[in-house]
């Protein structure tokens, strides 16, 4: 029965009581969003932002956890001091597997960013006991996405860094997984507008804003039936 928790921002754990994975723990306005404390097995960053990489070095070196990330993200956790035997480089296309999980690394284009241009960002889809949770970061485009069965969906809703709340509905209704939780939001009128349209534009996706600290369990039932609770 896989948990979904999420810290703020774009940093989220997805874990059952075997094997975990935080995604993107982040450093948001000089505060730590995943503690060096919380446990996991696999860390996968996106991209090197701060609010993305954060002290992803540290809870790796903490927690003896391997670190997933592009050659940029890499690099730049290594400075940081995490463990070069438990650092993993992925293009897109690649995967690192784990008995009870697998973990695929997709590049979608990072949204309009003043540093540095061409940052490259990775999405991860991580498959957990039978569930597909993809997080999209800063993605402001969906790539072949759609082509992948997804249960549940990270995407960010930012008009600044990623897609705005209207091209975050297109995405997730050519996507079409069973859950769609918005992420990165920077203002209450982009998350305002997504909510009052989502049943519309995607009728077949069910919706949720998380509260920071708030845990969901995801999880689908008899294999025909996809349960959020």
């Amino acid at each position: 029965m896989p948990i979904l928790k999420y810290y703020g921002h774009a940093a989220f754990k997805f874990y059952s009581p075997k094997i975990s994975v935080i995604f993107d723990p982040g450093i948001l306005n000089d505060e730590i969003l995943v503690p060096e404390s919380e446990k996991t097995n696999i860390i996968c960053v996106s991209h090197e932002h701060k609010d993305h990489l954060g002290n992803a070095a540290q809870i790796s070196a903490k927690q003896k956890a391997f670190l997933l990330g592009n050659e940029q993200t890499v690099n730049a956790a290594l400075k940081e001091g995490a463990p070069e035997w438990l650092v993993r480089k992925l293009q897109s296309g690649e995967h690192f597997d784990r008995p009870n999980l697998k973990v695929t690394a997709l590049e979608l284009k990072h949204g309009p960013s003043v540093e540095p241009i061409n940052i490259s960002n990775l999405c991860f889809i991580v498959e957990l006991d039978g569930v597909r949770v993809a997080h999209l970061a800063d993605a402001m485009t969906k790539g072949f996405l759609e082509q992948y069965p997804i249960d549940v969906l990270l995407i960010g809703v930012d008009e600044t860094e990623a897609f705005n709340s209207s091209q975050s509905l297109s995405a997730v209704a050519d996507i079409k997984p069973q859950l769609a939780i918005p992420m990165h939001v920077r203002t209450e009128h982009e998350i305002d507008y997504f909510f009052t349209h989502a049943e519309t534009v995607a009728p077949g996706t069910k919706f949720r804003k998380m509260r920071t600290g708030e845990e969901i369990r995801v999880e689908w039932l008899a294999g025909t039936e996809f349960s959020v609770s």
